[in-house]
């Protein structure tokens, strides 16, 4: 993460960046938000490269969590299902995934293989509804699973 707050850092983007990076933390995948706003896909993928370097991250997930910490409201596809019970290890993931972890990561944390992270990932996931770790992290937001304890969230 970077060593600046979100709010901080995201003054740095233009009104365009800031209207792509919302739909990134609505879980929409590339050709999705050129379709949505009526871009071509490769100038998505170049405003993301500019969003990436202003905000220091190249980690999806690490995006969704910053736009929501700085007040978006993530609308995911599917955030109107009913919300799964979810853990303390599971809601510890999704914390460590909106940090920009990957498996090696979550493992490392969750004392478990590699392995074993790699399938918890999945199965939280997929208990979600989640399509990947952005799509779950910006459930997670939606739900208010994220930002329940932000003083948990560093």
């Amino acid at each position: 993460m970077p060593a600046h707050s979100p709010p901080v850092l995201l003054h740095l983007l233009t009104p365009r960046e800031t209207e792509i990076l919302g739909l990134v933390a609505d879980g929409l995948g590339n050709s999705e938000i050129a379709a949505r706003i009526g871009l071509a896909e490769d100038t998505v993928k170049g405003y993301l490269r500019s969003i990436r370097t202003k905000l220091g991250t190249s980690r999806r997930p690490v995006l969704a969590d910053m736009a929501c910490r700085a007040g978006h409201a993530a609308r995911p596809e599917g955030a109107e299902a009913v919300r799964p019970e979810i853990s303390d290890e599971e809601t510890t993931t999704l914390r460590l995934l909106a940090q920009g972890a990957g498996a090696r990561e979550v493992a490392k944390a969750q004392l478990m293989s590699h392995h074993t992270a790699k399938k918890h990932i999945r199965r939280l996931l997929d208990k979600m509804g989640a399509s990947d770790a952005v799509h779950g992290v910006s459930l997670a937001w939606s739900w208010h699973i994220l930002n329940a304890d932000e003083g948990a969230r560093s």
